[in-house]
């Protein structure tokens, strides 16, 4: 039978409808099966865990798509022990199901951190070393001395407080250090960091915290700086306070505020004329 005459039978089409259209089967079921296994275009929102307890994550809408990992615990006694203060990825971004969350937590017990040694440090240095070693700055002293902007000592509670020593994580001390010839520094631009990352800034700057004032209710995750006097790049002496006004971060547009008051830009305008506000509110008390 000739090649020809073979294509002409009806039963060579019959074979053929069969192979085509198992082929193409076998095709939709091999892309069924990686589409499952890869989860194509499938992701789901990463819900926001900060101030939520650890223990209650599988009652929280939108927490069982994903896995749990605490990579990190600090210990605060202002916030709730067992409280989630971290995560990553971030709240808001998009994750695969199964994907594993990193989390930080409060500890349910305090640590002791060793007091590291900072004499002759400057206080930009000490400021870092203390946060590494889970020690917060209280105040900052600065006396007539030639080594300006080094550290001579630091206190507790009132007591010389020697390196070496050990003392509770998260525990408040006091720096001494020397005023030198600089007798006036620049205010830095605080505005839309938290409590803590403006405390830090503050302080490497050789400036304390003044008051803390709160639109809202506190909540360490979501209040930042919305306002402070006195305002950035103008000069004080070291040591003197700089008062913080807060509000949360939930409700209010820090990124319009931030985009009118970026010390990056060459532009900058007063702070007490951009929000609109009456100045007498940041007089002292």
């Amino acid at each position: 039978m000739s090649f020809l005459g073979f294509l002409l039978k009806k039963k060579f089409y019959i074979h053929l409808g069969i192979s085509v259209v198992l082929s193409l089967f076998l095709l939709l079921v091999a892309i069924m099966l990686l589409k499952g296994y890869t989860r194509h275009g499938e992701a789901f929102v990463v819900p926001d865990l900060e101030g939520q307890m650890y223990n209650d994550l599988g009652h929280i809408e939108g927490t069982n798509v994903f896995t749990y990992k605490v990579t990190d615990s600090v210990y605060d006694n202002s916030l709730m022990p067992g409280s989630i203060i971290k995560q990553n990825p971030s709240p808001g971004s998009r994750a695969k199901e199964g994907r594993t969350i990193y989390l930080t937590i409060v500890s349910y017990t305090p640590k002791m951190s060793i007091m590291p040694d900072l004499k002759d440090l400057t206080v930009r240095q000490a400021v870092t070393t203390l946060r590494t070693s889970g020690i917060k700055i209280r105040k900052l002293v600065f006396v007539p001395h030639i080594a300006g902007n080094s550290v001579l000592g630091q206190y507790y509670e009132g007591d010389t407080l020697l390196s070496g020593t050990e003392i509770l994580e998260g525990s408040e001390i006091d720096l001494v250090a020397g005023l030198g010839f600089n007798t006036r520094s620049r205010v830095p631009f605080v505005v839309g960091l938290t409590r803590d990352e403006a405390r830090g800034t503050l302080q490497m700057a050789s400036f304390n915290v003044g008051g803390e004032h709160y639109i809202d209710a506190p909540n360490p995750m979501h209040s930042r700086v919305y306002r402070q006097f006195p305002p950035w790049n103008e000069d004080m002496h070291p040591g003197d306070s700089v008062i913080l006004y807060f509000r949360s971060d939930l409700g209010y547009d820090f990124d319009s505020l931030l985009k009118y008051n970026n010390p990056d830009t060459t532009v900058v305008l007063d702070s007490l004329n951009t929000i609109m506000i009456d100045s007498s509110e940041f007089e002292e008390e």
